[in-house]
C-alpha cells in the first residue's frame, strides 16, 4: 500500500522535491534531477522518447535508502537538441550524455536502473561502459538481440475492449495533427494494455500528457537500438557485475526477452512476478521493491 500511495502523491507537481540541476551539452543543456543521499543509483525512463516523470515515483522510493538520480535523457523534457535528427539523438550521444554526467558528479561507479527502452539502454551503456557501472536493475528492458517479430504491440491491442479497438485503428487512419501528436494519442490509448489489472492504469492513463511523448526521439531511438544485426551479448560475455532482471509475467512484451537478457549476463537474477505487466512497481510494488532492494543491498556488500 505504502507503495501505491508513494505512486498516486508523486503525480502531484506539488510534492516533486527533487534538487534540479543540469549540464552543458553541445548546443543544449542536460537536466536531471536528485533525491536522497548515500550510494549513486542513474535512474533511466524508456519509451524511448517519454519524459522521465513516470519514474519519479521509482527515484523518490529508492532515494530512502540511496542518492537516485532521475535524467531528463536527451531528445525529451528540456534536454532537447536545437535540431532533433540521427546526427544528435542516437545511442551513441545518449551515453556519451550519461558518461558526461557521472564525470560531473565525480562518481566513480553507480547502479543503473532503467525501465522498458531505458533497460535497453541500461544494457548499452554496460556493453560500452562496464568500469562504469556498479550493478544493473532492468525493469521489463528491451531487447538485448534483434529479433524480427515482435509482438507487443498485437499483445497490447487485444487487451483493450472493443470501444479501444477502433479508436486505435481510427487514429492509425488519422492525418489530423502533426505525427508526433498522433504517436502521443495512440500511446495513451493502448497504454491500458500494457497492465494485467486495468484499475491500476488509472492513474498513470489520467495523468499521461501528449507533450510527454516524443515521437521524433523515439523514432530515432528505436531504430537505433533495434535493428537486424543488433546483438548485445558478445559485448556483455564478460560483464559480470550483479543485475537484476525483472519483470511481469503478463507484460506485454515476451518473458523470453527477458530470459535471453538473463542468458546473457553472467551475474544475473530473473524474477517474473505473477498477476503484473509492464510497470511492477504499479501492480506489485512490495514484490517489486524487495526483488530491487535486495539486488541494492548485494551490490553495496
Amino acid at each position: 500500500m505504502r507503495h501505491w500511495l508513494t505512486f498516486t502523491l508523486a503525480l502531484m507537481p506539488a510534492l516533486a522535491q527533487a534538487g534540479e540541476a543540469k549540464i552543458s551539452r553541445e548546443g543544449f543543456d542536460l537536466w536531471y534531477r536528485t533525491y536522497g543521499s548515500g550510494r549513486p543509483v542513474l535512474v533511466l525512463s524508456g519509451g524511448p522518447g517519454l519524459d522521465c516523470d513516470y519514474m519519479e515515483p521509482v527515484a523518490q522510493e529508492l532515494a530512502k535508502k540511496n542518492q537516485a538520480i532521475l535524467v531528463e535523457q536527451r531528445g525529451t523534457g528540456r534536454s532537447r537538441p536545437p535540431v532533433v535528427n540521427a546526427d544528435t539523438v542516437s545511442v551513441k550521444t545518449c551515453l556519451a550524455d550519461l558518461e558526461a554526467l557521472r564525470d560531473h558528479l565525480k562518481v566513480e561507479r553507480w547502479t543503473v536502473v532503467g525501465h522498458s527502452a531505458g533497460g535497453s539502454l541500461g544494457l548499452f551503456y554496460a556493453a560500452a561502459h562496464p568500469a562504469s557501472v556498479e550493478a544493473l536493475v532492468l525493469i521489463s528492458s528491451g531487447h538485448v538481440v534483434y529479433e524480427a517479430e515482435n509482438a507487443v504491440t498485437d499483445n497490447v491491442f487485444m487487451r483493450l475492449c472493443p470501444r479501444e479497438q477502433q479508436q486505435v485503428e481510427e487514429l492509425s487512419k488519422s492525418t489530423a495533427g502533426s505525427p508526433e501528436e498522433r504517436t502521443a494519442a495512440r500511446m495513451k490509448l493502448m497504454l491500458p494494455g500494457y497492465f494485467f489489472d486495468r484499475d491500476k492504469a488509472a492513474g498513470m492513463v489520467a495523468a499521461a500528457k501528449p507533450e510527454s511523448v516524443h515521437g521524433d526521439t523515439m523514432m530515432l531511438l528505436m531504430r537505433d537500438m533495434l535493428h537486424p544485426g543488433m546483438d548485445l551479448r558478445p559485448a556483455l560475455k564478460d560483464f559480470a557485475r550483479p543485475t537484476l532482471v525483472i519483470a511481469g509475467r503478463q507484460d506485454p512484451l515476451d518473458p523470453k526477452v527477458q530470459y535471453e537478457i538473463h542468458l546473457a549476463l553472467k551475474d544475473s537474477t530473473l524474477e517474473l512476478i505473477p498477476r503484473c505487466g509492464h510497470f511492477p512497481w504499479i501492480e506489485q510494488p512490495e514484490r517489486f521493491y524487495e526483488a530491487v532492494d535486495r539486488l541494492l543491498a548485494r551490490a553495496a556488500r
